[in-house]
């Protein structure tokens, strides 16, 4: 089971931390409780900053992110 969840939706993106409940919408400022670390070229690291969570994610839905958070 994933720490943190990245659920696709049409009008942007929903980032949930399954371990303390903390979540970004596109409703709410976009990775204000989240924080992206160590980029590379397939992974980075989707951190929660409330209880300091980690999740790697793969390089797609790096791009998903970046995507939703210019539009």
């Amino acid at each position: 089971m994933q720490n943190i969840t990245i659920n696709y939706k049409v009008h942007g993106v929903d980032i949930i931390c399954r371990h303390c409940g903390n979540f970004d919408s596109p409703s709410s400022g976009f990775l204000t409780h989240f924080r992206l670390e160590g980029t590379g070229k397939h992974s980075a690291v989707l951190r929660c900053l409330n209880c300091k969570t980690s999740e790697t994610i793969p390089r797609s839905a790096l791009d998903i992110l970046t995507r939703a958070r210019a539009g």
